[in-house]
């Protein structure tokens, strides 16, 4: 059965009652006074923060066992397909992105992602254990404005919802973060999957979490990592026949870093 989001409190708006004056033929009338709707917190700007060669190092701790993440945009598009990579290793350490072969030996997956003209970060592609395919109708993972309370469906049997604004785990780790430094929560539902990321404008995500199990990675650094340069891209290369191959069971692959993960996230 499809999960949904669970329910946010509803944003109520404050009434004030007007008291009527007393008594015989002088009294007057005090007008009601109409309080103020509370405004419904909103934020805005560069959510997955994209550039070449961008880093961002995630860690986690979960029944025992550490974890490092990376994810990593690879510097040079294909035809408009930005790859964000990411490679995972067991243990805590300060990035997996020390070489290329680090990266490309620790692959937990990929996602090819087109910015549309509204700057809304679409999922155009994806490379993991079980395929390499194009994603239908390419899919809205974040836009560039959020509103508390927001949803929209990404594709068909899934919710995105905001369900919170404000401090999120791991901003501290953004750059030029401060005290007032906000991000938004935003919790994304499939059926049997149900997954929150934490975002932060201009930095991007800072934290992933799985409600079911409790595990979390979340935002320990960020670096540039120009000397990767290009790695595997094949999400941003995904075909109609590689769709048709992954249906037919023919695009499994044995990623490393995907194997490293599943204890943490599966569901």
């Amino acid at each position: 059965m499809q999960r949904y989001f669970a329910s946010l409190s509803s944003i109520g708006l404050l009434l004030a009652l007007a008291a009527c004056g007393g008594g015989g033929g002088g009294g007057s009338t005090t007008p009601a006074a109409q309080a103020t709707p509370t405004p419904v917190p909103s934020i805005s700007g560069d959510m997955l923060a994209l550039k070449p060669s961008q880093g961002w190092n995630y860690q986690s701790t979960y029944n025992n066992t550490s974890v490092t993440a990376t994810l990593y945009v690879d510097p040079n598009p294909v035809n408009g397909v930005t790859t964000l990579v990411g490679a995972g290793v067991t243990g805590l350490v300060p990035t997996v992105a020390t070489s290329a072969t680090n990266m490309t030996q620790n692959l937990m997956g990929e996602l090819g992602i087109k910015v549309d003209t509204s700057a809304n970060y679409n999922i155009y592609s994806e490379y993991s254990v079980g395929s390499l395919a194009l994603v239908p109708g390419d899919p809205v993972l974040v836009p560039s404005s959020l509103t508390l309370g927001q949803s929209w469906t990404p594709t068909t049997g899934a919710t995105a919802k905001v369900i919170s604004i404000g401090a999120v785990p791991g901003q501290s780790a953004c750059p030029n973060a401060t005290s007032s430094t906000v991000g938004v929560t935003v919790e994304y539902t499939y059926p049997n999957y149900d997954d929150t990321i934490a975002y932060v404008p201009g930095c991007g995500i800072t934290d992933m979490k799985n409600p079911s199990n409790g595990a979390e990675f979340t935002l320990v650094s960020t670096a540039s990592y120009a000397s990767l340069g290009s790695l595997d891209r094949r999400a941003a290369q995904a075909t109609y026949l590689d769709t048709a191959a992954s249906l037919l069971g023919l695009r499994r692959s044995n990623l490393r870093g995907a194997n490293v993960l599943h204890s943490l996230f599966s569901h």
